[in-house]
């Protein structure tokens, strides 16, 4: 049936079927610490994937588990899961966003509306993103706190992935290279005089090494 992994047999679901579900599997569960409630959808939406893929349910929002033949022996399986997976959904939504989409009869279609509404690059947002960046200074920080407040680069990369994602191979390496250079002059350009040495050490090395390794 379709991608649909695993087998179905004389209604006995395989555990590595997409429409298998676990005894934890219960409605009403929240698949994000923090409910999304309009800021910050990139992070929101990588830990719902992480938790979906987790669970074996990602096929429900991104169409690999398509609904079946309403004459197929699996519709009220599929039904079932569908219907748990649109309620951690809603439970994951502030209950204002949860109220947009709770006519939605798919948990497919509910992420559509989400990312049609909130993965759009918002100009006025990138804007925003990149002053915070451009004023984002060390001063009584250590490097550690430093690096994190530099975290908003994440959002700003997930807000761009679906550009980069359509590049062709060699173009997104290079932009993938780009951005990761950008980053470690933004890191650079922030941190206190008293390492004016490393900076200029780690400016000479070339390639650029990676923040994750300055």
């Amino acid at each position: 049936m379709g991608n649909i992994e695993g087998t179905i047999n004389n209604n006995v679901i395989d555990s590595s079927n997409s429409m298998f579900l676990h005894p934890s599997d219960i409605p009403g569960i929240s698949l994000v610490h923090t409910p999304f409630s309009d800021t910050g959808f990139g992070g929101w939406k990588t830990c719902v994937i992480v938790s979906l893929s987790a669970r074996n349910k990602i096929g429900f929002v991104d169409g690999t588990c398509p609904k079946p033949a309403e004459n197929s022996p699996h519709i009220k399986q599929w039904n079932r899961c569908n219907n748990k997976i649109i309620s951690w959904l809603t439970s994951s939504l502030s209950p204002e966003i949860a109220e947009s989409v709770q006519y939605s009869e798919t948990a497919e279609s509910i992420w559509e509306q989400l990312n049609k509404i909130y993965r759009a690059v918002n100009g006025t947002k990138v804007f925003e993103i990149k002053k915070e960046l451009a004023s984002t200074m060390q001063g009584a920080l250590d490097i550690s706190s430093y690096f994190k407040k530099l975290n908003l680069w994440d959002e700003l990369r997930v807000m761009r992935s679906n550009k980069v994602n359509a590049c062709a191979c060699p173009i997104k390496v290079e932009l993938l290279k780009e951005e990761e250079e950008d980053r470690v002059h933004q890191f650079l350009i922030g941190l206190n005089d008293i390492y004016v040495e490393v900076k200029s050490n780690i400016l000479m090395i070339q390639p650029i090494p990676s923040l994750d390794s300055t």
